[in-house]
């Protein structure tokens, strides 16, 4: 793993030559790109996983992939400078990635652009550049998180790696203000030990790193702030909410539709005020009215095409199920896991619908 050595004695003989940077530009931009592709491709790695892959130190891969000069003279003459040592194993990697082909045995091997990853996108970028908090409710499995995954790549790609895009995703057991603003600050600020400040703190070392940078934070598993069994749910949101009042970041919460329901009642009609007119309500296939955004037959086919699978009324019957793509996709590959092919032969063997 590429390691930055410890140097003594002396240093006379180190170079600085800024005009002669150690990796081209194109070069640099072109493993960046694939850089953000890649992680987009297999979010769940993330990018530590990706670093110990290509047998690159986590840390100075994330400095390099902001800026490639930073590491441009840290080597005495005769050596290779650390940034084109991680040029060089990028692109090995890369190599082995590309003769290994595509697993269709991963959870998402291919990736096609719906209406649902449009409308996704759309929204998290209208609580950003409107610095508002915006519900994104869709049934499950139609691809929500693969869809910021996506706007997450794009904004890697055309801003840096330093974009002000932060994700956190919740669960069951982060339902609480300390818990939540811990993991705003690791998203925002890198690894700390935030857990053992007070919330009041976490909250100013927030709006300290993101004042004037026009971000947006996307919360994915949203609806968990709707758990009636978590009485701490609606006042989380209502602290989130904050940040947009404030003008530092927009909010933009990936659900099911619980969040919205619960805010319905009375008990919550101030909170329900700021969201209501923000809201993108994405429905399943077919089930879109007076331009509602919606999965369509034509994702649908377009999903089918990245598989090669032939059968649509099998692809249409699949994406009507609970779990939409995920359902389709889940089939697909046990499809192909089994039997080697995606005919209609073999998906009935995998379920009939």
């Amino acid at each position: 793993m590429i390691q930055e050595k410890e140097e003594q004695g002396d240093y006379s003989a180190w170079k600085l030559d800024p005009d002669q940077p150690p990796v081209d530009p194109e070069r640099w931009k072109y493993l960046r790109d694939r850089t953000a592709n890649e992680l987009k491709r297999n979010p769940g790695q993330g990018v530590e996983g990706f670093a110990r892959a290509a047998r690159v130190d986590r840390g100075r891969l994330e400095m390099w992939l902001r800026n490639p000069d930073c590491f441009q003279w840290t080597r005495r003459v005769g050596e290779k400078p650390t940034s084109l040592l991680i040029a060089e194993a990028l692109e090995s990697y890369f190599e082995t990635l590309d003769k290994a082909g595509r697993n269709p045995k991963d959870r998402c091997p291919f990736r096609v652009e719906t209406s649902v990853t449009q409308a996704v996108i759309k929204g998290i970028e209208l609580a950003r550049f409107m610095r508002e908090t915006v519900l994104i409710d869709a049934a499950s499995g139609l691809g929500k998180t693969e869809s910021v995954n996506e706007y997450i790549g794009r904004a890697r790609i055309g801003e840096g790696f330093d974009c002000p895009v932060w994700t956190i995703e919740l669960n069951e057991y982060c339902i609480s203000p300390k818990a939540i603003l811990s993991l705003i600050c690791t998203a925002i600020l890198g690894e700390d030990r935030y857990e053992s400040r007070p919330e009041f703190e976490l909250s100013r070392a927030i709006l300290g790193a993101t004042e004037g940078r026009n971000g947006v934070l996307i919360i994915d598993e949203g609806q968990h702030t709707a758990d009636a069994t978590k009485r701490l749910g609606m006042s989380i949101l209502n602290g989130l909410r904050s940040f947009p009042d404030k003008g530092a970041f927009g909010v933009a919460i990936l659900g099911s539709g619980e969040t919205y329901r619960r805010l319905k009642t009375a008990k919550y009609a101030q909170l329900l005020s700021r969201v209501e007119d923000f809201r993108v309500d994405i429905a399943g296939l077919g089930q879109g009215k007076n331009g509602q955004p919606a999965l369509t037959e034509k994702d649908v086919f377009a999903v089918m095409s990245a598989w090669g699978a032939e059968d649509k009324e099998y692809c249409l019957n699949a994406a009507r199920q609970s779990g939409a793509l995920r359902t389709l996709t889940n089939v697909l590959r046990m499809s192909l896991d089994l039997y080697g092919t995606v005919d209609s032969a073999a998906l009935h063997k995998i379920r009939r619908f």
